[in-house]
């Protein structure tokens, strides 16, 4: 028998988010209407452990400095922060505690060898566990199987040198769950797992919601439907 279809579910924004967000298409597209800041938002529900949640850049704005910001919160997006959302995801949502939260550069692919894999990774000669991982077409999440081309961008134009803060750039996040209840948060870039970015999550104490500022040059965003359809 083939692999069992993913379960049909609809990702979207959390209705929660910063006053420069307008969410469209059933809550589904992120769009900062002016300025570079109070563009914080999250995931309508918390994800689950090794589930998947992607975006695409839709939108480039010039004049900025900085790019999207992604990561995971812990507990209820709605009752972040006592005066509402915060203005920035780092600092000041970090700086809150119980968020792990990541600064998406041009350049990821690159400081991932120094930051996603750790400085004891690469002392050690250890490798962290990936979701995706070798030349399968297909990876395992815990909402069901999905095509490894769905975590990759669509543009047809030099797509493998496409920048992870480009137009049509396919960004996730997803935790795994490690020894002592704790998870290690991942990011998935042009469909290339990252490695571990952030340990020690306590991810039984709460729901972990995916954050997303769209921060800075990054203007408009989209969540990539991965578990709207049936995969086999």
């Amino acid at each position: 028998m083939g692999e069992k279809a993913c379960k049909k579910m609809i990702t979207r924004f959390h209705p929660y988010h910063g006053e420069n967000i307008i969410l469209m298409e059933d809550n589904t597209v992120a769009y900062r209407k002016t300025s570079f800041a109070k563009a914080v938002t999250f995931s309508e529900k918390p994800l689950l452990p090794r589930e998947i949640f992607l975006l695409e850049i839709e939108k480039y704005e010039s004049g900025w400095s900085g790019h999207m910001r992604l990561g995971l919160t812990l507990g209820d997006p709605s009752t972040t922060g006592a005066h509402g959302v915060p203005n920035y995801a780092m600092p000041d949502l970090t700086n809150m505690g119980r968020s792990w939260i990541y600064a998406i550069t041009k350049t990821q692919n690159h400081a991932v060898q120094l930051q996603c894999r750790g400085m004891n990774d690469l002392e050690n000669g250890g490798e962290p566990e990936r979701l995706i991982s070798g030349s399968a077409h297909s990876v395992r999440t815990s909402r069901g199987t999905i095509p490894k081309s769905l975590l990759q961008p669509t543009v047809t134009n030099n797509s493998q040198d496409i920048l992870p803060t480009d137009v049509g750039s396919r960004i996730g996040v997803v935790y795994i769950p490690v020894q002592n209840d704790n998870a290690e948060m991942h990011f998935i870039i042009n469909g290339k797992d990252q490695g571990a970015c952030f340990r020690d999550i306590p991810y039984k104490k709460g729901p972990l919601h995916a954050v997303v500022d769209v921060y800075g040059t990054t203007k408009q965003v989209r969540i990539i439907q991965l578990y709207g359809g049936k995969w086999y």
